[in-house]
């Protein structure tokens, strides 16, 4: 596993100051025994987060582009500054869903997010962009301003299980996320969507989020796994594999 990337100093501004990022995130495609291992290894090394405590938690997520798949495209034409917007759900019972803006610039990321009611969450699937005025912050002016100014309609679900490990230097959060699968639907609370394994279904997703630095004991843990670096995100590969 290449780990060149994973100490890299905050990127910088002219005269030397800090610029705005918030976090590194690096992703690793792994097999199935490398994924055993690198969760045996991460389970000796780091505590679980409380969802994952008792075992893997499910993720949903439905994502939003433009009419000209503009999301889409920069990923895949690696365009450094780039965007994602998207529901997220862990059950399709909730009455909560997260409404997420990801913004990257390299390997740093930056993300956004705003609470919804289902009522609201179906009403924006549905092309009404208006229920997000009902709140009065910035983070929900910016949602609105961002589905006004780009038009962004719903272009795939995305399922999968994660296992997610935390510490509290640099927050540190590191996930295996396994089983990812997807369908061209908008369909955000049917539990019985059908879909399609992505990545054949049977490799695993290594992630690795920071904020200035790795500390050196996981690093180096890390660098015993194999794996081999993503330049492509679960959104992309959904894609390709959908359309």
């Amino acid at each position: 596993m290449n780990l060149n990337a994973w100490n890299k100093p905050p990127l910088r501004a002219a005269g030397g100051a800090a610029l705005a990022v918030d976090r590194h995130e690096e992703k690793f495609l792994l097999s199935p025994g490398e994924a055993a291992y690198t969760q045996k290894l991460l389970d000796g090394l780091l505590r679980r987060d409380r969802y994952s405590a008792a075992g893997a938690y499910s993720i949903r997520s439905l994502y939003f582009d433009t009419p000209g798949d503009g999301d889409y495209l920069d990923k895949v034409l690696g365009v450094s500054d780039r965007c994602k917007v998207r529901l997220r759900i862990y059950d399709t019972q909730t009455p909560r869903v997260r409404l997420e803006i990801k913004q990257k610039s390299g390997v740093y990321s930056h993300k956004t997010g705003v609470w919804l009611t289902r009522e609201e969450a179906l009403a924006l699937i549905g092309g009404d962009a208006s229920v997000l005025l009902r709140q009065d912050t910035a983070a929900a002016r910016r949602a609105w301003t961002e589905f006004a100014r780009t038009r962004r309609t719903p272009s795939a679900l995305i399922d999968y299980e994660r296992t997610a490990w935390t510490m509290p230097v640099e927050r540190v959060r590191i996930t295996l996320d396994r089983h990812v699968r997807a369908a061209k639907s908008d369909a955000l609370f049917d539990p019985n969507v059908p879909m399609l394994g992505v990545h054949s279904g049977g490799a695993v997703i290594l992630e690795v989020k920071y904020d200035r630095y790795l500390p050196g004991y996981v690093r180096q843990a890390l660098s015993t796994v194999g794996g081999q670096g993503m330049s492509i995100s679960k959104y992309a590969a959904a894609r390709e594999m959908l359309y």
